[in-house]
């Protein structure tokens, strides 16, 4: 008799044939993929390669300027030697700026505006959502300011506190949280915030404050420490500290309208020579910001006077004596 032998392909083939066609799959797909991923990389590097000849190519200017700058001092040199009056090369001479400009520049603004009444418009406790407005509007009149700032973490608050120090605004400290009772709880833990507070700023800016607003005034009624040891601390570490002597009244609890806080400040800028005005930039102080323009075109209307921004050069302000 014959045996009937099983029709159809063995396992074993059957295998063979599953890993030759995923043999031939991922052969089919290095070939698409494998290019695709090269012209990225090519593609990238052109892009790198390009920015780098740019970057050379800026730098070769540079140096092809000074090249030329020099060249151009060198004839004008030697065309004075060939017998060209003194007046004749003058007129290829760059400008020189004289003694008395010198002079002018290397003074302090409270030195230059010696004589004019002084302006200081401050803003505690921010930064907040009406900062960036308020820079704006400052902006707008060209007039630089005081911020006294508390820390708020985040890249929007970072945001703020570069644009303040960018602007050329005076960029102070006003605690970290302007939580009474752990701020003037003792030297130490006041000591503790202020360094935390002008750590962060310089991180954040790169600029080393060195003027400080107490938060509630030097002349606070909260602080269970003596406020001279607090004074005495800040003047260790080159920190002077400023109060005010008009405030608009903005932090009151109920908020005051727009027009009420252009008068609180006005009526009393003709009694000073020297005015640190108080105003808050927290979210909930809008009429702080709908008061400012009128008030700061208020000021630049008056005679013989400055808007300036508060500097450790500034005369401070204070309400409590120091020894």
């Amino acid at each position: 008799m014959s045996t009937n032998q099983p029709s159809g392909k063995s396992p074993a083939r059957l295998k063979r044939v599953k890993i030759l066609k995923k043999v031939i799959v991922t052969f089919v797909l290095t070939l698409i993929f494998l290019p695709l991923a090269m012209a990225i990389y090519f593609g990238c590097m052109a892009v790198s390669l390009k920015e780098e000849l740019r970057e050379r190519e800026s730098e070769l200017n540079y140096y092809m300027e000074l090249q030329s700058e020099a060249s151009f001092q060198k004839n004008t040199s030697d065309s004075i030697k060939e017998g060209e009056t003194s007046e004749e090369a003058s007129l290829k001479e760059p400008y020189k700026i004289s003694e008395s400009d010198v002079s002018k520049l290397s003074l302090k603004d409270e030195e230059l505006y010696a004589g004019y009444k002084k302006i200081y418009l401050t803003f505690d406790d921010g930064p907040g959502p009406n900062t960036d407005e308020i820079l704006d509007i400052l902006d707008r009149y060209n007039v630089k300011a005081t911020f006294f700032v508390v820390r708020k973490d985040g890249r929007n608050n970072e945001k703020l506190y570069q644009r303040i120090a960018e602007s050329g605004h005076s960029l102070g400290m006003h605690s970290c949280t302007h939580v009474y009772k752990d701020l003037y709880q003792s030297v130490d833990a006041f000591r503790e915030d202020t360094k935390e507070l002008r750590d962060f700023l310089y991180l954040v800016t790169g600029v080393e404050s060195d003027i400080y607003r107490f938060p509630g005034g030097s002349s606070n009624n909260v602080s269970p420490v003596d406020m001279h040891e607090f004074a005495d601390e800040l003047s260790k570490e080159g920190i002077v500290f400023f109060d005010w002597n008009i405030s608009s009244q903005d932090a009151t609890a109920i908020p005051l309208g727009k027009d009420r806080i252009v008068r609180n400040v006005t009526s009393q800028l003709s009694e000073y020579n020297e005015a640190i005005i108080l105003f808050h930039d927290l979210d909930e102080k809008r009429t702080t910001v709908e008061a400012l323009p009128e008030i700061i075109e208020y000021i630049q209307n008056m005679e013989n006077t400055v808007i300036l921004p508060i500097t450790r050069d500034t005369n401070p302000i204070q309400h409590l004596s120091v020894k």
